[in-house]
């Protein structure tokens, strides 16, 4: 099975897991990268890092 055709379903995950996803930009498009991120936000993990992930990004 090819990977980089799999879609990701980000409830089946551990937060650790959709952490590392996001901060390294192993997500396949934005919508795979906001459903981490709704996903994390719901859980209330990593909350002060996907601030400050996001805080980067909108620096560049």
């Amino acid at each position: 099975m090819d990977s980089q055709n799999q879609e990701i379903n980000v409830k089946n995950l551990c937060s650790r897991k959709l952490w590392e996803l996001l901060k390294n930009a192993e997500w396949q498009d934005n919508a795979e990268r906001f459903a981490i991120e709704r996903e994390l936000s719901g859980r209330r993990h990593y909350l002060e890092e996907l601030k400050q992930l996001s805080a980067r990004e909108t620096m560049h």
